[in-house]
């Protein structure tokens, strides 16, 4: 009989901080599946963190705010590094008012150019969550 092996536990490091400007968002309204749907563009911001820094570009936020109360949110940001490097910082996750947490919490991943001075970002994976009422969304590394 073979050992039952276990799942490794996945640990945090710090490794960002963003601080995205958004816009007043744009509602498009109640959707025929359910829930209201709005669109948050972003204008600038600052992210640093690891050896880098560098500014938000752009990006948007899309929002469905479900009828349980907990808004699904779909992330888009692009990164322009002070080296000269993009990259997209892309994911999905809520915005909820739980007893434990109220704010915005995502799942992250990067894409950037094979030969950019930021190419090691596409391969690890971030969790972020930001409070609020708090500017600053807290990026951490998944190792």
């Amino acid at each position: 009989m073979a050992e039952a092996s276990s799942a490794p536990v996945p640990g945090f490091a710090p490794a960002f901080r963003m601080t995205p400007m958004r816009a007043f968002p744009v509602t498009v309204g109640e959707i025929a599946t359910g829930g209201q749907r709005s669109y948050v563009s972003i204008g600038g911001g600052t992210f640093v963190g690891e050896g880098l820094e560098g500014r938000l570009v752009g990006g948007s936020e899309m929002h469905l705010l479900r009828a349980d109360g907990v808004t699904v949110v779909e992330a888009s940001y692009y990164v322009a590094f002070s080296d000269g490097s993009f990259a997209r910082c892309f994911g999905n996750g809520y915005r909820t008012r739980a007893p434990d947490f109220e704010g915005l919490r995502l799942a992250l991943l990067f894409e950037a150019a094979e030969d950019g001075g930021v190419a090691h970002l596409a391969r690890l994976a971030f969790v972020a969550e930001q409070a609020e009422g708090s500017p600053i969304l807290n990026i951490e590394r998944i190792v």
